[in-house]
């Protein structure tokens, strides 16, 4: 499923004064983001996205994204485990005079069709067993 926001971040806000947009997205993996910060943003738009209250993109909670005249496109593998769950976007405009918009796309695949994914699930377990023994054994 593809989601998609333009979110418009009013000019003069400081990052206490954040805007806070809110998705809802249904179960399965966050595969895939493209955020578009178009031509004069300057910089001046930042934002990070939470997942069930903590940041996830960033990762660290005082790191956030901005750009300008530049669409960023990474993969994820974000899950999202309930139907649907909320995705927050918390973002502010420093910019004295104009607002501006950014534009958020992602797309969550069922977790069973992501392969680097779901293809490990287990493998990591099983490794640890082969290689940590218990204390005595030989």
């Amino acid at each position: 499923m593809l989601y998609s926001k333009h979110i418009t971040f009013l000019a003069d806000k400081t990052e206490a004064e954040a805007t806070k947009t809110y998705i809802k997205v249904n179960r399965g993996m966050i595969y895939y983001f493209w955020i578009t910060f178009p031509p004069g943003c300057a910089g001046l738009v930042k934002f990070r996205i939470y997942h069930q209250g903590h940041p996830f993109l960033p990762v660290n909670a005082n790191d956030y994204l901005r750009g300008d005249n530049v669409t960023f496109q990474f993969p994820s593998f974000q899950e999202i485990k309930e139907s649907p769950e909320i995705l927050t976007i918390e973002g502010w405009n420093e910019d004295e005079q104009y607002p501006h918009t950014v534009d958020i796309v992602f797309l969550v695949l069922p977790k069973k069709y992501i392969m680097p994914v779901g293809a490990t699930e287990g493998i990591m377990e099983s490794l640890s067993n082969l290689i940590i023994r218990k204390e005595g054994e030989g």
